[in-house]
């Protein structure tokens, strides 16, 4: 299965395609998510603070890139063989909310759904960039609650913090569930992350 980067995700309509900036492709994280993996797997069990502010970067090309995902990924197989049915799937929803939604003229919604079959090899890729970085942030989750650790520092401006942030959810969803939050201080002149598990408090109680 090839990884490429395709983009953000597309906003099709009757005029052609525009692209929704706020949802960028998954595969801009999959490095990040993996400078996070590779550090915590050098860490040891119940430290109270993991610093991870000087872990290793990671610059792949895209066929390293692929080998660390595999590495890593353990559902590869599985999401090959599911993303043909999640891209129709989706395409199927969009076309059937055109056809229920009767403000369109006849040729508005060929249009439309003229657009969305141009962009299907698109959507293809883009749901399975999203699968492979579910996957490594559910890896993500469970190694931290592995390590039994209270904070995770990180560093600033790298999207680490944002593949952190969308761990949050997660980890309130497993079992122990974590109400996890990020603060963000500046250490000496240099902004520093901390994921605060907040394991000795009630889920929901700030």
């Amino acid at each position: 299965m090839q990884l490429k980067f395709v983009g953000s995700r597309p906003v099709v309509n009757k005029g052609g395609v525009s692209f929704d900036e706020s949802k960028p492709d998954k595969y801009t994280l999959f490095i990040p998510s993996l400078d996070l993996l590779e550090a915590l797997e050098l860490e040891e069990k119940k430290q109270d603070t993991i610093n991870l502010t000087t872990m290793t970067l990671h610059t792949y090309k895209k066929e390293k890139l692929s080998e660390a995902i595999k590495k890593q990924c353990y559902r590869l197989e599985e999401i090959e063989q599911n993303r043909e049915h999640q891209a129709n799937q989706r395409i199927d929803k969009f076309i059937a909310n055109i056809k229920e939604s009767k403000i369109y003229t006849k040729d508005d919604e060929e249009a439309f759904i003229a657009n969305i079959a141009f962009m299907r090899d698109y959507y293809l890729h883009y749901v399975t960039n999203e699968s492979v970085y579910n996957t490594l942030i559910q890896l993500l989750s469970k190694k931290i609650h592995t390590l039994e650790c209270n904070k995770i520092l990180f560093p600033v401006g790298m999207n680490h913090g944002l593949v952190l942030s969308h761990l949050i959810p997660i980890l309130a969803e497993n079992n122990p569930p974590y109400d996890a939050t990020i603060t963000v201080d500046n250490i000496n002149g240099e902004y520093v992350g901390t994921l605060n598990l907040n394991k000795e408090k009630p889920l929901g109680v700030r």
